[in-house]
């Protein structure tokens, strides 16, 4: 999952602001780690896991938690040399993934209380990144389909829309990816306009307008 154009570092300023509560979701420095990795350095790829997995082990799972320890299980079968050790990699990341968002369906935890996580409340970001993981899978998996819509869902809750532009720019840029491969234009240009209308200049604007007009 390739995430150079997102600002991380004010994104990590965002979260800094905020204090890890016991039972924590990923602190800053893990989420950075998943990043290297997810950007392509591969010896990231390894720890990144490992530390997120140990948070688990001592903290709990929490659904943000799975979610990135699931993401970042993809990136060991993207990184893998065996053909089966790809597959067994990240349908184990998928499974994790897929934990995490059943646990949000079956949490009550209202979106006030919730911990802000790179400048978005926790539920919402794992959403986020589930999304992004399942589309940018290769089509073997079949989960683009399951990844779409739940771009198509997140972007339509006017609790989604509410958030800060700095802290959600990137994720209607992959989600307007995402729609672009799904041949479905249409929406790709309503969150292109949604994006314009916050922030004509922003990075991820200029990114998302570009790749439209380049695919």
């Amino acid at each position: 999952m390739k995430r150079q154009a997102i600002n991380i570092f004010v994104l990590f300023s965002i979260t800094l602001m905020t204090a890890l509560p016991v039972n924590a979701n990923p602190t800053p420095e893990m989420i950075q780690l998943y990043y290297q990795a997810a950007d392509g350095d591969e010896s990231k790829t390894e720890a990144a896991y490992d530390t997120l997995t140990a948070l688990i082990e001592q903290e709990g799972a929490r659904p943000l938690t799975l979610v990135y320890q699931g993401s970042a299980e993809t990136l060991l079968g993207r990184d893998a040399w065996m053909p089966w050790n790809k597959m067994k990699y990240v349908e184990q990341g998928l499974a994790k993934i897929e934990k995490g968002l059943n646990l949000i369906s079956t949490d009550s935890l209202p979106l006030p209380e919730q911990e802000r996580v790179l400048g978005l409340p926790e539920y919402q970001l794992s959403r986020a990144m589930a999304a992004t993981t399942y589309t940018q899978l290769p089509d073997m998996f079949n989960h683009f389909d399951p990844g779409y819509d739940l771009y198509l869902q997140l972007l339509e809750e006017p609790e989604f829309l509410q958030q800060p532009f700095a802290a959600s720019a990137w994720v209607y840029r992959y989600a307007i990816e995402a729609a672009v491969k799904a041949e479905d234009r249409q929406q790709a240009q309503k969150w292109l306009t949604l994006m314009e209308e916050k922030q004509r200049n922003n990075p991820e604007t200029v990114a998302a307008r570009q790749f439209i007009s380049e695919n």
